[in-house]
């Protein structure tokens, strides 16, 4: 039988390349984007290659380089994205030695290069990648330690913890993140824990003794020092520790010794200077205090605790004003709490409660029996009072846990946010104003006539207004002997000037006035008070003396008496006597600033008594309107100028020095490089918490009225009121309803060029007498206007 034939095999292919050439030739390229590329198509190819590892630890290395090249360019971008391709190829887990050279460099490079998101985004998915290494998470927890994230560094720690539970380094960690959170209390028993574990550990036993003086256990404090000391005697941090704790167990002279010999080595520790500083503060004892802050700004002017302990030396010294302005130049290093708390009290004892009581409505709230905030931006917290509220970032800053304000200023600054909260409803107006102005001190005829003044303009608790006003007459002496008197009396009207400057980073300080001068304008705000509440009580004959009387006090000219006329031209109208009322407006007019409102009110009446308004101009010149018309010519500070120089007549009856605005505010140094890390004992609460997208919706806003309460004749009277708001919103929308239209009309008068304010004109249209409301409606809130037509 035939052979049957053979069936070919089919030989296998032969590999035309092996991994480990391929491998060679991607790393033999030169330029390292390309090298990259080529790499990472090798892994690709190659998924269980034995040069895996090798390939990881090329990518890393080589995007580690490119990503920092591109950060030298100052490309963010590009740089974010060639870090987080490597973290989400990075293998898992990643060999110890390749995170710590490469991926645990990435986020810190990002963050403090101003991309925090990026920096964020790659901490977290190296969080996946690390799993159970405890070095790894302990290592991203320091990150967000030096980023300021304490609730992620928490969490982190306590995971580690939970891995580890005798490492010390893990509980350290805790520590200093329960710290960074404000809770005191953990961050003394996570130090407690670390040093236990490591009785040798300097940095274990150093956070151990700071966690104890911020719970007020100096004199325990000042022994772990010692220890220290007594193994590392060149250990600056345990020095200047042990000096700080020594004052606070009131060994003060062995503390000021050491002070002086720590200070004669290195003259510019500004952390020593600062705390110290701080501690003669909270002593009393200004100058000294004054001493050494201005050598801790002088140090190092971006660390805000030398600005605040300065803040609180001039406070000591009564330097309110003064307080002020170094407080506005910490605002620029730090915005937290404890500085807008500052401010509020520097601005306070100057007088100038309108101001502290806006910062205190930003900042802090009211909730049931408790005061909250949000320390350091971060952590919502609240507390009985406002100390024990601030005292938080101090303690985990400086770990100071003596304060340096007192319980009655506190009290009363919290009293004022109580009074700013309380305008809902007469009687709780009421009883808030008198706790507010509460007190024996010579600042008391300065916060009575705030509030009455206050309560006026939103035609609340008038009564009570008018009581407050005639208990403050007695006082007249005693509000020129306060140590600020110049900026207490003039505080009102200095608002305006002060929040256009303040707005420009620019700082007005208040006039020096001469004592008979504001002794003039003090009791001229009384009567002008007084007339303003017999007013809006429709009591017309005693309201006009009373504002004739404030006209006659005051200098004229100044803006004291131009406020006082044009009331009196506003009870001259209701009374009737319309001509007279324009002669009253006019002089509350002229000389001040441009004010379309006003020219708006005074055209109205002088059209109902002329019939016409063409001779007008020749009396008070254009309308402002027009003249806004032409290109501005004026730098923002040359109007803030002529407003605050249009406070006192020209020329002044007495000589009075003018108005001094200040240079611009100085201009932080640029940020530190990431090398140029801070320590820890600087504070972990001044970042500036991020800008948030606000809703397009219209945010609520406080309408405000001209005048609270109208009173017209029967059958034909009509008087103007003005709308606006305390934010200036937008209020071209707005609308007005009568309760009763066929007894009151209410119609709008256009102000060309205005958005922020409305002109409306109320006229009795039958002979019925009786009260009336009008209810004034915007997009961003509502207000009434009560009328009597009598």
């Amino acid at each position: 039988a035939p052979t049957p034939a053979r069936t070919a095999t089919k030989a296998s292919p032969k590999r035309s390349f092996d991994d480990t050439a391929e491998f060679e030739k991607a790393n033999a390229l030169t330029d390292p984007v390309e090298r990259l590329a080529a790499v990472k198509k090798f892994l690709t190819s190659f998924p269980k290659s034995r040069h895996r590892a090798a390939a990881y630890e090329t990518i890393a290395k080589l995007s580690s380089d490119i990503g920092n090249t591109q950060l030298t360019a100052g490309d963010l971008v590009a740089a974010a994205d060639t870090f987080k391709a490597a973290a989400l190829d990075a293998p898992k887990p990643i060999p110890g030695q390749l995170f710590t050279e490469t991926f645990a460099k990435f986020p810190a490079n990002l963050f403090f290069r101003g991309a925090q998101l990026e920096a964020y985004e790659i901490a977290k998915i190296l969080e996946e990648r690390v799993d159970k290494n405890v070095d790894q998470l302990l290592a991203i927890t320091s990150f967000y330690l030096s980023a300021e994230l304490g609730a992620d560094a928490k969490r982190l720690a306590l995971a580690a913890i939970a891995i580890a539970p005798e490492s010390w380094v893990a509980h350290q960690s805790a520590g200093l993140a329960h710290r960074m959170e404000f809770d005191l209390e953990a961050s003394h028993t996570a130090f407690e824990k670390a040093s236990l574990l490591d009785p040798n550990s300097i940095p274990a036993k150093r956070g151990l003794a700071e966690a104890k003086r911020s719970l007020g256990r100096s004199d325990e404090a000042a022994a772990i020092y010692r220890t220290i000391l007594a193994t590392d005697a060149a250990n600056q941090g345990a020095r200047d520790g042990l000096i700080l704790a020594l004052f606070e167990t009131d060994k003060r002279a062995e503390a000021e010794a050491m002070l002086d010999t720590a200070l004669q080595s290195n003259a510019d520790n500004v952390a020593l200077l600062s705390s110290a500083a701080y501690w003669y503060a909270s002593r009393k004892e200004g100058e000294k205090a004054a001493e050494l802050a201005r050598k801790a700004v002088a140090a190092n002017p971006r660390f805000v605790w030398a600005h605040i302990a300065l803040g609180r030396a001039l406070m000591v010294q009564k330097k309110f004003v003064e307080a002020d302005q170094v407080l506005m130049t910490a605002r620029r290093y730090g915005n937290f709490p404890t500085v807008e708390y500052e401010l509020v009290a520097a601005r306070a004892g100057a007088g100038f409660f309108r101001e502290a009581a806006e910062i205190l409505e930003k900042n802090f709230t009211i909730v049931g029996d408790a005061v909250e905030t949000t320390l350091g931006g971060r952590v919502k917290r609240k507390a009985a009072d406002l100390i024990e509220l601030i005292s938080y970032e101090r303690r985990a800053s400086i770990f100071a846990s003596a304060a340096a304000d007192d319980a009655e200023t506190a009290s009363r600054l919290l009293r004022l946010l109580e009074f700013r909260n309380a305008m809902s409803s007469d009687s709780g107006a009421a009883a808030a104003a008198d706790k507010f102005v509460e007190g024996t001190d010579k600042m008391k005829i300065h916060r009575q006539l705030f509030a009455a003044g206050e309560l006026l303009k939103r035609n609340i608790a008038v009564s009570k207004a008018l009581e407050l006003v005639k208990n403050a007459a007695p006082l007249a002496a005693d509000g020129l002997d306060v140590a600020e008197a110049s900026a207490a009396v003039t505080a009102e009207e200095l608002y305006g000037p002060r929040t256009l400057a303040l707005a420009d980073e620019r700082y007005l300080l208040p006039p020096s006035v001469p004592r008979m001068t504001l002794s003039a304008i003090l009791r001229g705000r009384i009567e002008e008070l007084a007339g303003w509440a017999h007013l809006q009580m429709n009591e017309l004959a005693e309201a006009l003396v009373r504002l004739q009387r404030a006209v006659s006090l005051v200098p004229a000219g100044s803006a004291w008496w131009r406020s006082a006329n044009w009331r009196l031209g506003t009870a001259l109208a209701a009374d009737g006597k319309n001509k007279e009322a324009i002669e009253a407006y006019y002089k509350g007019y002229l000389g001040g600033p441009s004010d379309s409102i006003k020219y708006a009110v005074i055209d109205s009446l002088y059209k109902r008594v002329h019939g016409n308004a063409d001779l007008l101009v020749l009396k008070i010149g254009r309308n402002p309107i027009a003249a806004r018309e032409t290109p501005a010519s004026s730098t923002t500070s040359q109007t803030e100028a002529a407003a605050t120089a249009s406070l006192l007549p020209t020329p002044p009856p007495l000589p009075v020095a003018a108005v001094e605005t200040t240079s611009n505010l100085p201009i932080p140094a640029p940020s530190p490089s990431p090398a140029a890390a801070k320590p820890l004992f600087e504070p972990v609460v001044i970042s500036v918490p991020d800008n948030r997208r606000v809703s397009e919706s219209p945010k609520p806003c406080t309408l405000t009225l001209g005048e609270d309460t109208l009173t017209l004749k029967p059958n034909g009277s009509e008087l103007s009121v003005i709308v606006g708001s305390e934010g200036e919103a937008d209020l071209t929308g707005m609308t007005a309803t009568s309760s009763s239209t066929a007894d009151l009309e209410v119609r709008r008068e256009a102000i060309a060029a205005i958005k922020g304010r409305a002109l409306f004109v109320l006229k009795s249209v039958s002979t019925s007498i009786g009260e009336y409301t009008v209810k004034f409606r915007a997009a961003c809130g509502e207000r009434e206007l009560r009328v009597r037509v009598n």
